[in-house]
């Protein structure tokens, strides 16, 4: 995970703090070069209480999606995430994604391309807990690494990473410590 993180951290070279779209458009980049394949980002709105994320294989390229109403330091968490099962060829945790693909059909995708693609998440009702808690601790560090492009040099000191209410807090755009 972090020789990965250090692959992604090496291919960009942004102004510290940074807009988060310039940061989103320059991890796709260095995303869809270590895939060998386009990958593209979409926000939308989310069900509630469903899935933040979506990654969709395409034949022409990768969609991510990350819930617009989310933070852009919660974003890149969810981003991060579905990198993850990006490169490590797993499908994630659709089950609780049937919602959104199920919207995504219902208002016809922008795409026509996403159709099958997402008919066949919608289908989809197992997922496998280590993959995700593998892409969920893939996201949480990677967003350590990352929110010092977002929030500036201060941000790599203000929450105690050591414990997990802190790493978690982090990711969600808290700046003070977690007791």
């Amino acid at each position: 995970m972090r020789n990965l993180i250090g692959q992604l951290v090496d291919g960009i070279s942004l102004p510290v703090p940074t807009d988060p779209d310039l940061l989103f458009a320059a991890l796709i980049a260095r995303v869809s070069e270590l895939r060998g394949r386009e990958v593209r980002l979409v926000k939308e709105e989310f069900p509630q209480q469903t899935a933040s994320g979506l990654w969709l294989d395409l034949p022409a390229y990768d969609l991510v999606v990350v819930d617009k109403r989310a933070t852009p330091l919660h974003q890149l968490a969810i981003f991060f995430h579905e990198v993850w099962h990006m490169l490590k060829g797993d499908c994630g945790n659709h089950g609780v994604g049937k919602a959104v693909a199920a919207r995504m059909l219902s208002t016809g995708a922008e795409l026509p391309e996403l159709q099958e693609p997402v008919r066949k998440v919608a289908a989809r009702t197992e997922f496998d807990r280590r993959e995700e808690a593998d892409a969920e601790r893939f996201g949480l560090l990677a967003v350590t690494r990352f929110r010092v492009w977002l929030e500036g040099e201060a941000a790599d000191t203000a929450v105690d990473r050591g414990r997990l209410a802190g790493r978690i807090g982090a990711s969600l755009g808290q700046r003070r410590p977690q007791g």
